[in-house]
């Protein structure tokens, strides 16, 4: 038969319990010790009716004004011969026992002067190994154990899965949203603590610990999909997921419990196991759980496994993957795991048994988070780790400081003035470093969401850098710019004084001072059109004396915008007999325009008359920008052949880069092929003295001569294949 993994496991609960676990804290220990007696509950006062909670007032306490005197002259006796002392009591034979550490002296001299001065008998001091510490009263984690309280007072066993942080940034636990509610959707009254040595893994009692505590309560809770409605498959909504905000006193840590330190002496699971250092989505390969039923088991996400679909658990529709890893009823909401990434909550499945594989279901913890309504899974991040430079070293003011912090998302400087938040790329961070000369403290904080890493100091030695001359960056050295210059930039060393000086005429153009992170900027300058050079100096003062670097140079140009040409586009051919007549743009108001239009002449002139034309339409045309506008006339239009165009602006005498642009005017179109020649006197018939070129109005049909064949070659047309035609603007 196949069991389905429910996650709760009801247990009845005595009438002395009630009270306790309807949100009553019984004051008293942590945990219980095996073999004591449990400190007196109050009977119950509630009614079955209501079951509401009682208020009780604790039983008062009493307190001593002072140590017993025998315990401080043992306290005094120990000091005086550099003994440890630990405890003393009456012995299980019921004589007294004093306890000493061996972190002390335990020779036999000191010994016995210790026990003279104390006055205790001979062989009634005890040592033991090491100095007792506490055994972290109120740390919980992930895959340990709770008790979930429902409106009927049934208790139902659940497991933690990960330490998280509210919005607000109050300490919370994830668990199973299935934990939270009732059959009826009902969110359970509260959540106690469950007691490893009491219901340690793999089958503890299912009894109400010795001493109750509140371990908190639900503040969501989501099984299914939205508003816990059943759901669907493939229903994005869907998840299994729920959040405890606990109780003053407890103490949630990223860590995820292997139970190997659950035993009867020893109640603290967070002593071994997994740190939580990402949160990730589930990949094939192995797996981990951690939960109070079953413990801590591995397993695999392998072939026959969903990595990312959905799964019905008890009715209810959950997003998640599955495995093998061994799982039973009351490790739901455990932590799972893949190395150090968070990937799941235990939801259900199908528990081993002779013939039975294991089939676990998660809920994905990428799906189920954003749900929960801003809770995040807390991270135990490394201390950031400085790379460049070490701890202790002699640094020049404003040194890069570098280093790695895996895991977190920025890292917290302080040292530096403000409080800085630098951001983490690939797990490494860098910064500049202190510019104040002398010793410097630094610390550095890794940062992910609202958890924060241990904080790394670093302590450098600033002193003075060598001081060479400053960068110039802009405008570059040997660069030309188009607008005027109004400022000056560059790099130089942190704190130091820029001067900004006219190489040609003295005068000092600006100064500033060089900013923490190496950069700086002379603004409030008037460069105009020509040609500038200035020269740029850092100044330090050490010891009252100021000391000036070398020079820096940069000689530039301004000069005006290269003018558009608008009427004709580069690479433009023109019909025959529609070649422009002149060119136009746009430009500077009050520049001067200059137009060079040169005309190729064919490689073999065919008439002299051609030849002329080229020669003709070849020169140099200017005009003033009105409006943003100029325009030049050619006097004629061009005819058939290539040009070049180079066009410039100049404004006191400075003139721009040129605009450079080619076009051609395509010979006219050939007679048809095949027809008689035209008879003298018809019309196209040739005049004497033409060069044989047909008269036809004002277009000329070019014979197949070998010259016209080179001058349509030339112009870049085709014979017998009529060009498109361009409208040019003059």
């Amino acid at each position: 038969m196949k069991h389905r993994v429910t996650g709760r496991r009801p247990l009845a609960l005595t009438a002395a319990a009630t009270i306790a676990l309807s949100g009553l804290l019984v004051a008293g220990p942590a945990y219980a010790e095996d073999g004591a007696e449990p400190s007196p509950t109050p009977s119950p006062t509630a009614t079955s009716e209501t079951n509401a909670p009682v208020e009780t007032e604790a039983p008062a306490v009493e307190t001593q004004d002072a140590p017993p005197a025998d315990v401080v002259k043992i306290a005094e006796a120990a000091a005086d011969h550099g003994v440890e002392f630990v405890a003393s009591g009456t012995g299980a034979d019921g004589g007294e026992i004093t306890v000493i550490s061996e972190d002390g002296a335990t020779d036999d001299a000191a010994v016995d002067a210790f026990a003279s001065e104390a006055d205790l008998p001979t062989g009634t001091v005890v040592t033991v190994d090491g100095t007792p510490k506490a055994f972290a009263d109120g740390d919980i984690v992930g895959g340990q154990g709770y008790l979930s309280l429902d409106q009927d007072d049934l208790l139902y066993n659940c497991s933690v899965g990960f330490a998280a942080w509210s919005p607000q940034g109050d300490p919370a636990l994830l668990s199973a949203g299935h934990c939270a509610l009732d059959d009826d959707n009902n969110t359970m009254v509260g959540t106690f603590w469950s007691v490893p040595s009491e219901q340690p893994a793999a089958g503890g009692d299912d009894e109400l610990p010795a001493t109750p505590r509140v371990l908190g309560t639900f503040s969501f809770a989501q099984f299914g999909s939205t508003n816990n409605t059943p759901g669907s498959n493939g229903d994005t909504n869907a998840t299994d997921i729920s959040v405890i905000d606990v109780a003053p006193g407890t103490n949630p840590l990223p860590f995820v419990t292997d139970w190997t330190t659950a035993t009867d002496a020893y109640d603290s699971l967070a002593e071994s196991g997994y740190a939580v250092k990402a949160v990730g989505a589930a990949v094939p390969g192995p797996v981990a759980k951690s939960g109070r039923t079953t413990g801590y088991t591995e397993g695999a996400i392998n072939g026959n496994h969903i990595v990312d679909g959905w799964a019905q658990i008890e009715g209810r529709w959950v997003q998640g993957f599955s495995s093998n890893t061994e799982a039973g009823p009351g490790d739901s909401g455990g932590a799972v795991i893949q190395g150090s990434t968070a990937i799941g909550l235990i939801s259900g499945g199908i528990e081993a048994e002779p013939g039975v594989e294991q089939w676990t279901w998660s809920a994905s913890l990428t799906a189920a988070l954003p749900k929960t309504g801003g809770y995040e899974v807390a991270l135990d991040l490394d201390a950031p780790i400085v790379t460049s430079p070490t701890s202790g070293a002699e640094v020049n003011p404003g040194a890069t400081i570098e280093g790695t912090a895996p895991g977190s998302d920025t890292v917290t400087v302080t040292g530096l003035g403000a409080e800085q938040n630098v951001d983490v790329v690939d797990g490494k961070f860098s910064f500049v470093g202190p510019v104040g000369l002398g010793a410097a403290e630094l610390t550095i904080t890794g940062v992910n969401g609202l958890s924060t890493s241990p904080t790394t100091t670093l302590n450098v030695t600033v002193v003075p850098a060598p001081l060479v001359a400053p960068v110039i960056t802009s405008p570059a050295d040997g660069s030309t710019v188009n607008e005027t210059v109004t400022a000056i930039s560059g790099t130089g060393l942190p704190t130091t004084a820029i001067t900004v000086t006219d190489a040609q005429t003295d005068d000092v153009l600006g100064t500033t001072e060089v900013a923490a992170d190496g950069s700086w900027t002379v603004d409030g300058l008037t460069l105009e059109y020509g040609s500038h050079s200035v020269v740029v100096t850092q100044t330090r003062t050490i010891d009252g004396e100021d000391e000036v670097s070398p020079e820096a140079t940069s000689s530039f140009s301004v000069i005006p915008v290269s003018p558009a040409v608008t009427s004709v586009a580069n690479g433009a051919e023109f019909a025959h007999n529609d070649g422009p007549s002149g060119l136009a743009g746009s430009g500077i108001d009050g520049a001067t325009v200059t137009v060079k239009l040169t005309g190729a002449e064919p490689t073999t002139a065919n008439t002299a008359a051609l030849a002329g034309a080229f020669a003709a339409a070849s020169g140099t045309f200017t005009a003033t920008v009105e409006d943003g506008a100029w325009s030049v006339d050619f006097g004629a239009a061009l005819e058939s052949g290539t040009y070049t165009v180079s066009a410039t602006q100049a404004i006191d005498g400075v003139s721009s880069a040129p605009t450079d642009l080619a076009f051609a005017v395509l010979a006219a179109p050939v007679a048809g092929g095949g027809g008689a020649a035209p008879a003298p006197g018809e019309g196209g018939a040739a005049a004497p003295g033409d060069g044989g070129l047909a008269a036809t109005g004002s277009d000329m049909l070019v014979p197949l001569t070998a010259g016209a064949i080179a001058l349509a070659l030339l112009s870049g047309g085709l014979l017998l294949v009529v060009r498109r035609r361009q409208q040019i603007q003059s």
